[in-house]
């Protein structure tokens, strides 16, 4: 009784201290590779162990700075279908449009910030624990190192026993989608797709080793990440993550046409150094109950830079990293996070990337609560819940002195973020 009170208590003061509510990180979507009771009819398959939801959104965002002010509303829907012979799929999709705008001083428009239709999930999954193979074709969340936005390719893993894994992920384009962004599935990357293949080894005392390569049009990774796991008590727990990677470039003196224009800037920016590059990244984290978790790092990146690694998704604690891995930079940061069961969340994080000819300082407050809206109790005295609410609020600052170019959104800003959404 007195643990549970000192962590009702300690949530209490958490809270109070960083923030209210915050929003949500990820658009709905059906999710690849879940577990789910073998379906045995059709009824099973399209009905009784598919998974659905139907969700309308209010967003307001803020902005102080050069970046766009806007509220919008969106509908977003998904539908997945059970497992059959260990295959499912998924669908999902994305409808907004714009209800105010105020420019300001962003040299963006809404439709440069949100596609008014995005079919974001599109995909067919197959998974087979006795063989240890999973495979995955069309749309979907990825969450491979550099590609964790949406993908439109296709994914291949296979398990050897309790050793190893290994993973092939080939993406011929990727959309980034959260409440307060959605693009378009863009391949400027490489018109003939960009391809991951990692491995991943278990080693004992919680070691993992896990090196990679990962190809695209312009530039080749080879990285190699070491994760160490370990427990100070039954309830505290620790993390160490080292991360050493290689970055060739062989950027095209002529761009191709059609390019995104700040991925354009980017490259424009990084061509005049076309030399190996070197990125290592340290980190440290712990987590406590299952409910706190914090961490700090450092990130240094050698002189030529890798100014377009993070273009499809990365794995900082950070929705805005601009200049996090471009040349000579050197990050620093912290972050923290509660999560009580999913009911409520709140992250937050600072940090700092310095560099010779100028500097990134940002923070972000994020966070995001579950409500029931309409439940009802069945024959049998259990409660079912057929409606649910969410809502949230964040800020996030960014003020960037660098040349380094932010891919989404301004570079000096201050934002103030809210939504609310309904589903059932």
């Amino acid at each position: 009784m007195f643990a549970r009170l000192r962590v009702k208590s300690l949530i209490f003061a958490f809270c109070i201290g960083i923030v209210g509510l915050g929003e949500n990180l990820r658009a709905i979507a059906p999710s690849v590779f879940v577990e789910k009771s073998p379906a045995q009819t059709a009824y099973d398959v399209f009905w009784g162990e598919a998974a659905h939801e139907l969700s309308a959104m209010l967003f307001y965002q803020q902005a102080f700075g050069d970046d766009l002010t806007y509220l919008d509303g969106s509908f977003l829907a998904y539908y997945q279908t059970g497992r059959f012979n260990g295959v499912s799929g998924g669908l999902g999709l994305i409808l907004a449009g714009p209800l105010l705008t105020i420019r300001g001083q962003s040299a963006e428009t809404y439709d440069d910030v949100k596609q008014i239709f995005l079919l974001n999930s599109a995909f067919v999954d197959y998974k087979n624990d006795k063989l240890g193979l999973q495979a995955v074709a069309g749309r979907y969340k990825a969450n491979e190192e550099w590609n964790t936005y949406y993908s439109q390719g296709f994914g291949v893993s296979y398990d050897i026993g309790q050793l190893a894994s290994l993973n092939l992920t080939a993406s011929y384009g990727s959309a980034m989608v959260l409440n307060e962004y959605v693009t378009a599935f863009r391949s400027d990357l490489s018109s003939f797709g960009t391809y991951l293949m990692r491995a991943r080894f278990y080693l004992p005392y919680h070691i993992d080793l896990e090196p990679y390569v990962y190809a695209t049009g312009y530039f080749t990774t080879f990285g190699m990440k070491t994760s160490i796991d370990y427990n100070f008590m039954p309830n505290l727990s620790a993390h160490t993550r080292l991360h050493i990677a290689g970055y060739s470039k062989y950027y095209p003196t002529i761009l191709p046409v059609g390019l995104n224009h700040k991925f354009e800037l980017a490259a424009l920016a990084g061509r005049t150094n076309q030399n190996m590059s070197g990125i290592a990244w340290l980190e440290q984290g712990i987590k406590w109950y299952d409910l706190i978790e914090g961490k700090v790092g450092i990130i240094g990146v050698s002189g030529a830079g890798a100014e377009l690694i993070d273009y499809y998704g990365h794995n900082t604690p950070f929705e805005y990293n601009v200049g996090m891995f471009w040349s000579n930079a050197v990050s620093i940061y912290a972050a923290s996070e509660l999560n009580w069961n999913h009911i409520f969340e709140v992250e937050a994080g600072v940090r700092g990337t310095f560099m010779p000819n100028g500097n990134v300082v940002s923070f972000e407050v994020k966070g995001q609560a579950n409500f029931p809206i309409w439940r009802q109790r069945g024959a049998d005295g259990i409660y079912r819940t057929y409606m649910t609410g969410k809502v949230g609020i964040s800020g996030i600052g960014v003020y960037n002195s660098s040349p380094a170019i932010n891919f989404y959104g301004g570079n000096n800003y201050t934002l103030i973020r809210a939504f609310i959404r309904i589903s059932i």
